[in-house]
């Protein structure tokens, strides 16, 4: 019992840790395949410190694209597959006699299934030869002593010119789409596609307004393919000649101003718009809707449609544009005579509060009495500017812009003000306990 209890269990031989690497070629000097990868030392070094195996075919090349390695530990075997190493002996006398032994049992395995780059080598062909030259020893210096005194060398000879690749591939794996063939755009192919079956009865949609910027020049005429694609979208005369007669009353006109005057549909207006009129993008006629062959810098009277964006975000009384369906309680118990529906008006009117926040409107529409009295003494005493700051700040300064900017918040405010107290008067009083 007690030589049971005294017992010592053997121990068991743990198998020797190996690392595979598995070389993407045939392997006849095994020293010059591992100093391909940087050497034994290097290649010990990335293992322990979890860094990738570097591989060049031309290790003496500095501007060579290196082959990245792909590791992958064995350590939990799900395939049921085992690297094992063994070292297979064979007697001379009688070949058919084997003796094995086992080495280990590897754990790490290193794969090269990656891409492969074109490698670039700086050689230039001598003349009257088949050789070729090294440019490395022109391009870089090979040993401290050369790059000390890299500079202060004298150029007798002029370098060559050698243009490394700007990138290599961004991908380690190559791609397994297959590439197709360009859209063919001709006319022949668009014929062939209107015909046969299958064929896309969706309405195409076409961007044919034309925008311009303050300082560019101004179009003379539309596009004969907007006038078409306008009579196209809308068949109907009345619409046509409602922006006709507006663009005969005023050249000039914001997108609110056309939809409160014409009362059309806004993507009925977006759509037809382009026959008449181009945009505006920026500078003092900013946000306006243009007829073509018509240019305020060039018109005296051209001041009068400038435009003065004016911010009202600090009064509740007017409710925020209604983006989602959800509406704040604040905004329906405010505004709850105001019909969505209804064109938003493109007139400041004294005491009228504005329907959304933000509002672009052109001078001659703001009908304040202070605002037009201003205007009108502003264009009978001023001289006038010069072309080049008509281009940049138009007709009228900027002076007369604020202050009719600030008329209008001061009449919002006072309206605003109004309003509250004549609904704090109206409501319902608390009973009193």
């Amino acid at each position: 019992m007690n030589d049971f209890l005294n017992f010592t269990q053997q121990k068991r031989e743990e198998p020797q840790q190996l690392v595979l690497i598995k070389y993407p070629g045939i392997v006849k000097n095994v020293d010059k395949a591992l100093q391909t990868m940087g050497g034994l030392q290097l290649i010990s070094q990335s293992h322990f410190n979890n860094h990738s195996l570097e591989l060049s075919h031309t290790p003496d090349n500095p501007y060579t694209s290196r082959i990245m390695a792909e590791r992958k530990p064995q350590d939990n075997v799900s395939s049921g597959t085992l690297h094992l190493v063994m070292k297979v002996r064979r007697k001379k006398i009688d070949p058919t006699k084997i003796k094995t032994s086992f080495l280990g049992l590897v754990n790490t395995v290193y794969t090269f299934d990656v891409m492969c780059d074109f490698q670039y080598l700086p050689l230039k062909k001598r003349v009257g030869c088949d050789t070729f030259e090294d440019l490395i020893p022109k391009l870089i210096p090979t040993d401290i002593a050369s790059a000390l005194s890299w500079w202060d060398a004298s150029e007798s000879v002029a370098t060559p010119l050698f243009l490394p690749p700007y990138q290599f591939s961004r991908y380690l794996t190559p791609s397994t789409k297959i590439l197709g063939r360009e859209t063919d755009h001709t006319e022949k192919t668009k014929n062939a596609q209107k015909k046969g079956y299958g064929q896309n009865l969706r309405v195409e949609r076409k961007a044919l307004s034309v925008t311009v910027n303050a300082k560019e020049e101004f179009p003379l005429e539309p596009s004969q393919e907007a006038v078409d694609e306008a009579m196209f979208r809308c068949k109907h005369d009345e619409p046509h000649r409602l922006l006709r007669e507006l663009f005969d009353e005023r050249p000039m006109w914001t997108r609110m101003g056309l939809l409160y005057r014409t009362r059309i549909d806004d993507s009925l207006l977006r759509s037809i718009l382009q026959k008449y009129a181009f945009y505006i993008l920026s500078g003092p006629w900013g946000r306006l809707w243009c007829k073509f062959g018509y240019d305020p810098r060039t018109d005296r009277n051209g001041g009068l449609y400038q435009t003065i964006m004016v911010s009202f975000r600090q009064h509740g009384s007017i409710p925020e544009r209604q983006r989602l369906k959800v509406s704040s309680d604040r905004a329906q118990t405010i505004n709850h005579t105001a019909d969505v529906s209804e064109p938003v008006t493109y007139m400041y009117e004294p005491g009228k509060l504005p329907r959304i926040r933000q509002m672009w409107y052109c001078v001659m529409d703001v009908r304040l009495p202070q605002a037009m009295n201003e205007l009108v003494a502003v264009v009978e005493n001023n001289t006038p500017p010069t072309p080049e700051e008509v281009r940049d700040k138009g007709w009228l300064p900027n002076t007369l812009l604020e202050k009719i900017r600030d008329l209008i918040k001061e009449d919002v405010a006072r309206t605003s003000a109004e309003l509250e107290g004549l609904m704090n008067d109206t409501a319902p009083g608390e009973e009193e306990f």
